[in-house]
This record gives structure tokens, sequence and C-alpha cells, in this order.
């Protein structure tokens, strides 16, 4: 079984760790990890896949 690390989108650690899961992610906070991440491929980075996750969700809205 795998652990899970949770941290807030807002904070530090979502900038620089990419195992994570992220809490409270706004829509704003979404570009700005984006832009942290954009080097990092989906399949490697937790972050940038929950970050297209919100955003292409939000489109279909």
């Amino acid at each position: 079984m795998h652990d899970r690390t949770y941290v807030q989108a807002d904070g530090r650690l979502a900038e620089h760790l990419c195992q994570v899961h992220l809490l409270d992610l706004t829509r704003e906070r979404a570009w700005e990890l984006l832009d942290l991440h954009r080097e990092h491929r989906p399949d490697d980075c937790m972050v940038h896949l929950a970050v297209a996750t919100l955003l292409f969700a939000e489109e279909d809205e």
C-alpha cells in the first residue's frame, strides 16, 4: 500500500514537491502551480496532474 502525503495547495511545499496530493486547490493557484511545475511530466508529477485535472474539469462546466 502506498502512503499519501497531503499538502495545502497554497503552501510552499506544493511549489517544490511533486509526489503530493493538494488540498484546497483553487483555479488561480492551479495556474501558478502549473507554471512552477511546467517542466514536469504529468505521469511523474502528481501536482501537475492535479492542476491539469482541475483546469480541464472547469472547462467542461
